[in-house]
């Protein structure tokens, strides 16, 4: 008796910011996040390291897409060029197809073209996708399912537009809940703005006689224009009680918005 056979590719997509990735077989070596300046009509170049840390040759495929998110979790990766804001259209990857031999390392290089538009202003994005090719395993299977896992890269490429653009930010929503050994204050954010915005959120908070209880900071978050984010700010070292509190995002360069809050944490 001949058993099914089903191979389940899972893809699974890392947006994040560092220096080196593993995807088990082969790294990402300078970061997810390439962000550059130009003007209008510039012409500039980078390039994606990826090593092979393996001991078979290892192939890969790159292609565009779109970004954007939401704080409710939403997130897309759309057609190149789709948002508004996409550099998508500006940029050649060369080439789109390699193969890795064992613990080697290249560089894939891309070129961005600016447009010479006047009206270009602000931060502009998108990402370059690496993502493995996984050759058809032809073993026989006895029963089951057979899992092939592939790893697909998120490289966000951001072209800011000289220092052109207006930093705006808006508070959204707030939340403050009680996790299983934590209260937690939940706030979202977003760029109502033209230009990439890195918050630092931190909230002061005072008794109701005055007195202040320290300052809590989240951790930061990259928030392209109309885009939006949640950060967390752990309030567990404070008693039950009502507090008023000032809580600041300070996205450099002296744009600091603010918003006056008023929590009441209760005993569960």
């Amino acid at each position: 008796m001949v058993s099914n056979k089903r191979t389940i590719i899972l893809l699974l997509s890392l947006i994040l910011a560092g220096v080196s990735y593993s995807s088990a077989n082969v790294l990402v070596m300078n970061g997810l996040t390439h962000e550059l300046v130009a003007l209008q009509g510039e012409v500039k170049k980078g390039i994606i390291e990826l090593k092979n840390v393996s001991e078979s040759p290892q192939s890969v495929q790159l292609y565009q897409r779109d970004y954007w998110y939401s704080y409710n979790g939403e997130n897309r990766h759309d057609e190149p060029g789709t948002l508004e804001r996409s550099n998508a259209k500006w940029i050649n990857i060369n080439p789109n197809f390699v193969t890795i031999q064992p613990n080697e390392t290249i560089n894939v290089e891309y070129e961005i073209k600016v447009p010479s538009v006047d009206s270009l202003i602000g931060s502009y994005w998108s990402v370059i996708m690496v993502e493995g090719i996984t050759p058809p395993d032809t073993t026989e299977s006895e029963r089951g399912i057979k899992i092939n896992t592939v790893i697909r890269y998120a490289i966000q490429i951001i072209t800011n537009i000289g220092d052109t653009g207006e930093r705006n930010l808006s508070f959204v929503d707030f939340d403050l809940s009680k996790q299983e050994n934590h209260t937690e204050l939940a706030v979202a954010m977003e760029n109502i703005g033209e230009r990439l915005l890195r918050p630092e959120v931190s909230v002061e908070l005072f008794n109701t006689d005055g007195e202040s209880q320290g300052t809590v900071k989240a951790e930061q978050r990259k928030l392209y224009p109309g885009t939006s984010a949640k950060v967390y700010l752990d309030l567990s070292r404070l008693k039950a009680g009502s507090y008023s509190g000032i809580l600041i995002a300070d996205c450099g360069d002296d744009y600091v918005f603010g918003s006056n809050l008023t929590l009441d944490i209760k005993d569960e």
